[in-house]
């Protein structure tokens, strides 16, 4: 099955004022909604990775809306450095984890098929084919991250064992490691209504850390009847200590480590969101911020997704939290890298329905926002916003 996709143009508000898609067009700075003529295709975006010729690869889960039970199949879409779409192609896998990776030369994606088996697929990016399909031996992937050695972790969830499944790959997609951690409770239908998009989407991520000679990943995931930050060293992904909030009900949304044991997070609770730009964590302990308020983000939507990344802008690093507004606006919260000091907040407003996917820094040191827009308020479409490095600079 292959579907036609094609750019459309709308009237957007950007920075405040008002203009049309088509006039946005240096390759630093555009925004693009990709379209698709069946009106009951839903895209859910899961996320884009700038390419060496500096188009884009553009990773969704497509699915049926109306349809509960059926898993979105992966599909891709390939761009200019402009955005304009170069081809489009559809894979028979399923429910495609959020990222794609990049390794070596080698560029693809996790999902799994309808037996719930998870492969990572390599992709020519000339031309949609697949290069390759790996057998990742884990079930149900819901995170894939690459590390800064070019390993690739992938988190996976094993109903059987009622257990959260991480495991960690070489660059030949060889298991290094694999580790279980228990959940106590049968999450069958919580991760089910995940992967086909029909109920909550629970804020899974990976990290890493260092302090003094350790090492190691942070992971969010199901431990121990709650969504909770698990703390891993590297060597043999052995378990240290974890931050939990309330069940599966509130949780850390976002984390990112500043040096040694300050981290920076958001969090909902009570379906508020909260920014902690500086707190102590000790990664081998159980710690609770739930007292620790932090920053309320009352425009944010509730129990917002938040993405977080580190940039670099002329020589200077920055952390950078992304989410969507009670407004219909993506928005990004600025941050320096060694203190707790907020630079910016920008707004980027849509006149409908806007959620963020991925965000990744560009190769000029600018910026891609990757999401999803409501067209009409139901039709759900990717949207690529980029944006300049002029835009983060003090």
């Amino acid at each position: 099955m292959k579907h036609s996709i094609f750019l459309i143009s709308l009237i957007l508000l950007f920075a405040g004022c008002e203009v049309d898609q088509k006039d946005i067009q240096p390759e630093n700075e555009f925004i693009k909604i990709y379209n698709h003529p069946d009106q009951q295709i839903a895209y859910h975006p899961a996320g884009i990775l700038e390419l060496p010729n500096g188009g884009y690869l553009i990773l969704s889960g497509v699915k049926v809306d109306s349809s509960v039970i059926e898993y979105p199949h992966a599909n891709l879409i390939k761009t200019s450095p402009t955005g304009e779409v170069e081809w489009t192609r559809d894979y028979d896998l399923y429910a495609p984890t959020p990222r794609l990776f990049e390794r070596s030369g080698s560029v693809g994606f996790i999902a799994m098929d309808l037996q719930l088996n998870a492969y990572a697929v390599e992709i020519n990016t000339a031309s949609g084919d697949v290069a390759g399909q790996h057998d990742l031996g884990l079930t149900n992937p819901l995170y894939s991250y690459v590390d800064k050695q070019k390993n690739l972790l992938v988190l996976g969830y094993d109903y059987i064992a009622r257990s959260s499944w991480i495991s960690l790959f070489d660059g030949s997609f060889g298991l290094q490691r694999s580790v279980k951690v228990n959940v106590n409770e049968d999450l069958v239908i919580q991760v089910q209504k995940h992967l086909n998009k029909s109920g909550t989407q629970f804020p899974f991520f990976v990290g890493e850390w260092t302090e003094g000679s350790q090492s190691g990943y942070f992971v969010n995931c199901f431990y121990n009847y709650t969504l909770r930050t698990v703390y891993f060293e590297s060597a043999g992904l052995t378990m240290l200590g974890n931050i939990y909030s309330f069940q599966t009900q509130a949780a850390v949304s976002s984390l990112i480590q500043r040096t040694g044991n300050r981290y920076a997070l958001t969090r909902f609770y009570s379906n508020n969101n909260y920014l902690l730009g500086d707190v102590e964590v000790d990664i081998g302990t159980s710690q609770n911020f739930n007292d620790i308020t932090g920053q309320m983000l009352p425009e944010l939507v509730h129990d917002a997704k938040v993405l977080s990344a580190r940039i670099t802008v002329a020589s200077t690093p920055y952390i950078l939290f992304a989410s969507q507004t009670n407004s219909n606006s993506m928005v990004t919260y600025q941050h320096a890298a060694d203190v707790d000091s907020l630079i910016a907040t920008q707004y980027h407003q849509f006149n409908e329905r806007v959620e963020v996917s991925d965000i990744i820094q560009t190769a000029e040191e600018g910026v891609a926002l990757l999401g999803r827009i409501y067209i009409l308020g139901k039709y759900q479409r990717p949207v690529l916003v980029k944006l300049p490095a002029r835009t983060f600079s003090p």
